[in-house]
């Protein structure tokens, strides 16, 4: 086994020397020290703080304050009255100076506590040994004051002993086992406590401003200086697996400020703001914001995780009350004085979300500089919302970033929408000259050249035409007033075998009421989808005027009729004309039956046909044989030829039948 410190003990009869009471001071200082660096860290338990006072003609003195601390070795570092510091310790920082150039800045220099002893309390006269070292009998324990900087660990103390091992504390666990973790406190209990006087160990107490001067002096220290004065000062601290509360709380405490008078039942009280440089676990709890101490219950507000293991959701639960009606409220935003803040954000226990509204009245409610969209570093990829009067109240869309984008719709309050205009004077406005495309058809243009086009549209400067396809036809419908100023209504279709070139088909002069049609060929159909001629009418054409025909008028009727006319032979065969026809049903007797009868009693005209009706008989045609009608009828009609005598005889001969269509 190692061997420890040995105790002294004593003994009746027992011879003392010098060394046996030596060895039982030592252990018992020995002891306290190993106690104070297992359970506390070095550095300063209270006071010692560096205090600037001042003098006559602006000067300033520094001096340390009453107090007590404990360096890495154990030993206690006690001041136990004021310490001027001198101006003799800050000489060396008066090196640069030259008196004929302007005073340099005051510097900011460390000051530094460290443990020192002397012996004291000789022998009396007499009783002196020739070993005058150790013929003392007492040893001050004191302390020295360094001062400047000392930037390295070996500067500001020495390494420690453990085993024969010598190694800096805060390395002392990696010197027996690499993978350990370093010591960052640098309290060692285990280490063989030096025994020379000379061992080093500074404890930081701040800083001090120096004036360099010939003499230097000190001045007061400014912000930055206190800053680097507060850091830079080293406590103690406690060394603990874990705290006891005796009495059913432990209490985090400022030592300058009076206790709280309020008592609850949480185990740690922390009366003061607390830090943490790390996570924060809170297990199977809430963290609750209370606005008192008070028994009572007070409105909840607090977050808290919850787990559901059945559906494997966990959940973020942050409670603002116990009510929906909208009073409680969570408020997001920039504190600008004590118990002062700027609502950026609302959340209300209602469910209502508001963006600088401080009372939202929808799930989302958020002021009028409106919404961005994308956080692209492209502006032209962005877009925001607003509601704004660009152009009288509306709410509108523009792309880019947030105040410096351009204009894409407007919605406004009496339900109209513009695109490309703020202001818009219908339900949908498109004022941009590509307008409006659905599927493969396109409303494009604007007043002095407008079109609905199927594949093709005008260019964005309206200046020429764009086919989205090349490979099928376009077919397009122009009005505007670009024919001079007049207003047009015309049809162009693109050409056979070229689709990028137009062909006007239909054309109507607003101002002239003039339709023009065929322009470049086609027939026009009325009743028919196969016109065979430039006009094609399936049906009747109803005219209040003349019908020309070249340099010919056609002649009118006042109701509809119907025109059948025929050549019979002289025994009933038919040698022309349609739509009838002929039985003979006795000598010189023949009826006509029509195919499609008439809606009245027609009209109908025989003429007797000499000889056969294809032969011209010259001058034998004898006058005198007659053809008569004998019956006419609205399906048919009856006709009786005879011969110069009178008597009825078979005989060809041609007729006419007009009647009501």
């Amino acid at each position: 086994m190692t061997d420890q410190v040995a105790r002294p003990r004593f003994y009746e009869g027992q011879y003392l020397s010098a060394d046996d009471l030596t060895a039982a001071v030592d252990y018992g200082r020995t002891q306290l020290a190993r106690a104070m660096l297992a359970t506390h860290r070095w550095g300063i338990a209270l006071g010692l703080d560096l205090t600037e006072t001042a003098g006559p003609n602006n000067t300033v003195t520094v001096s340390i304050e009453p107090g007590w601390a404990l360096d890495g070795f154990g030993r206690p570092l006690l001041v136990s009255e004021p310490v001027q510091l001198t101006g003799s310790m800050f000489a060396a920082f008066d090196a640069g100076f030259v008196p004929a150039n302007p005073p340099p800045p005051p510097i900011v220099v460390d000051v530094w506590l460290a443990y020192d002893e002397a012996l004291a309390d000789p022998p009396l006269p007499g009783f002196q040994t020739c070993d005058t070292s150790d013929s003392f009998g007492r040893v001050q324990e004191s302390f020295r004051i360094e001062v400047g900087p000392r930037t390295t660990l070996a500067s500001q103390r020495d390494p420690v002993a453990i085993a024969g091992v010598s190694t800096d504390a805060a390395q002392a666990l990696r010197a027996f086992d690499s993978a350990a973790p370093p010591v960052i406190d640098a309290d060692i209990p285990q280490q063989s406590l030096p025994v020379a006087t000379t061992a080093r160990w500074l404890v930081p107490l701040g800083v001090v401003a120096w004036q360099p001067g010939a003499p230097g002096s000190f001045t007061k220290r400014d912000a930055a200086a206190l800053t680097r004065h507060a850091r830079s000062r080293t406590y103690v601290g406690t060394i603990a697996r874990s705290i006891e509360a005796e009495s059913g709380h432990v209490t985090v405490h400022d030592r300058s400020k009076d206790y709280s008078a309020d008592h609850t039942d949480e185990l740690l009280w922390v009366e003061g703001q607390l830090r943490t440089d790390d996570d924060i676990h809170v297990y199977r709890g809430s963290v609750g914001l209370i606005s008192d101490h008070a028994e009572d219950p007070v409105l909840p507000i607090e977050f808290a995780r919850t787990d559901d293991p059945g559906t494997g959701h966990t959940d973020l639960n942050l409670v603002i009350g116990d009510k929906s009606a909208g009073a409680n409220r969570l408020v997001v935003g920039p504190r600008t004085a004590p118990n002062t803040y700027t609502e950026n954000l609302v959340v209300t226990d209602d469910g209502k979300v508001g963006v600088d509204v401080g009372s939202p009245k929808a799930p989302l409610h958020v002021t009028a500089d409106g919404i961005q969209l994308g956080d692209s570093t492209t502006p032209t990829d962005n877009f925001y919302l607003q509601s704004n009067n660009d152009g009288g109240r509306g709410l509108r869309i523009y792309n880019k970033d947030i105040g410096a984008g351009a204009h894409v719709a407007t919605f406004t309050p009496a339900g109209q929408v513009g695109i490309g205009t703020t202001a818009p004077t219908a339900p949908l406005h498109v004022d941009p000259v590509l307008g409006i495309r659905q599927g493969n058809l396109y409303l494009s243009g604007d007043k002095r050249w407008s079109s609905l086009t199927f594949n093709a549209h005008h260019d964005a400067a309206n200046g020429t035409w764009v086919f989205p396809d090349s490979g099928a036809p376009a077919v397009t419908a122009e009005m505007d007033a670009a024919d001079g100023g007049h207003p047009r209504f015309e049809v162009f279709a693109t050409a056979p075998g070229n689709n990028t070139s137009w062909i006007s088909r239909l054309k109507v002069a607003g101002h002239s009421g003039d339709v023009l049609m065929g322009l470049a060929g086609g027939n026009l159909g009325v009743g028919t989808g196969s016109p065979a001629a430039r006009l094609d009418v399936s049906g009747d054409v109803a005219v209040s005027g003349n019908v020309r025909l070249g340099t010919l008028l056609a002649a009118g009727a006042e109701q509809a009729v119907r025109v059948l006319w025929g050549v019979v032979e002289s025994g009933g065969g038919i040698r022309a004309g349609t739509g009838y026809a002929v039985t003979r049903s006795a000598a010189g007797r023949y009826r006509i039956t029509y195919t499609n009868a008439f809606t009245g009693t027609p009209l109908l005209l025989v003429s007797r046909v000499y000889g056969d009706s294809t032969v011209d008989a010259g001058g034998g045609v004898n006058a005198a044989q007659t053809a008569v009608v004998d019956q006419t009828l609205a399906d048919h009609g009856v006709v009786a030829t005879a011969n110069e005598n009178g008597v009825i005889t078979d005989g060809g001969f041609t007729f006419v039948a007009i009647g009501p269509r």
